[in-house]
């Protein structure tokens, strides 16, 4: 039997517990969730050098999951475009967006759907599907992972379960294991919840090692609302000192653009001239340090710790 579908002795008598004894059950259980995520970090660390090749060579990271699994990946690449102002990261869920909002279970056992979606999104040899599943048994996914394969891209496979029939599928196999469910077979409580901490590390890890971070500070957040802007007027200030009027009139000077103001302020130049610098390195990042200098980081990130 999987993993997923057995049946907790933790939890037996469930429903004659008291409230607080429920929570205590279920707050025990998911404390072997980080655990069982660090044990898995090599993978993880494969996948994420897999992905910014990818995405050095034109190719994407495409998240591919049903229901839980693929909410989860509709959460977690929704989020990088505002935060790192990158769109190589994208997400199919069984289902389209409506399953986003209502569970669909039928549209998860229909392997040829998932490679009629994936043809939709334009998959190519230059991309990496990552298939989540928390059983690995998924048959969207697993039809999705064998048709790129087809097409050479490479495979991650996410799932809970180390027998899983994904497994060779998968260039990079991820299984955390993190036992029985509290309510057996609900996947969407330690499987998932342990989803979402490796595509948290797998979108953010590999952004940082494509530039799209400087130092810890979200470079290139999209100063597309209030919160947005003084997020990035805050980073402005860390970063070199100026005062908040400043900050705030440098920002919108530079068009909302972060690097770019952050040039402008460090060295007292034009947003031409910022922009130019900002071509000069391999990323944002590596741009901004080489412009910058060594010192003048060394004398700034110990203001922020």
């Amino acid at each position: 039997m999987r993993i997923t579908e057995r049946e907790n002795p933790a939890s037996v008598g469930l429903d004659t517990k008291p409230t607080v004894a429920i929570l205590r059950i279920i707050n025990r259980e998911d404390q072997r969730v980080a655990p069982a995520v660090a044990k898995t970090l090599p993978k993880i660390a494969r996948a994420v050098d897999m992905a910014v090749r990818a995405i050095r060579h034109g190719g994407r990271m495409i998240y591919l999951g049903a229901g839980t699994s693929g909410r989860l990946g509709v959460l977690d690449a929704a989020e990088c475009l505002p935060t790192f102002r990158s769109d190589r990261v994208l997400a199919v869920i069984a289902g389209g967006r409506g399953a986003m909002f209502k569970s669909e279970e039928e549209t998860e056992d229909n392997p040829l759907q998932a490679e009629r979606d994936l043809r939709r999104v334009k998959f190519s040899g230059k991309d990496v599907l990552v298939g989540i599943s928390a059983s690995g048994h998924t048959p969207y996914v697993l039809g999705g992972m064998r048709y790129a394969r087809r097409r050479g891209a490479k495979t991650v496979g996410l799932t809970a379960n180390p027998a899983a029939p994904m497994k060779p599928l998968a260039d990079v196999f991820i299984a955390h294991v993190v036992g029985p469910e509290v309510i057996a077979g609900s996947s969407r409580m330690k499987a998932g919840t342990a989803q979402k901490l490796v595509l948290n590390m797998l979108s953010t890890a590999t952004m940082v090692r494509l530039g799209r971070a400087f130092s810890h500070w979200m470079i290139n957040v999209q100063s597309s609302n209030r919160k947005l802007r003084e997020r990035g007027q805050r980073i402005l200030r860390s970063a070199t000192g100026a005062s908040p009027a400043r900050a705030a009139q440098t920002l919108k000077a530079a068009g909302g653009n972060l690097p770019v103001a952050l040039l402008m302020l460090h060295k007292g130049i034009k947003r031409d001239e910022a922009l130019q610098l900002l071509t000069r390195g391999k990323d944002i990042a590596a741009a901004l340090r080489a412009s910058m200098g060594e010192r003048a980081l060394k004398e700034i990130e110990p203001l922020t710790h």
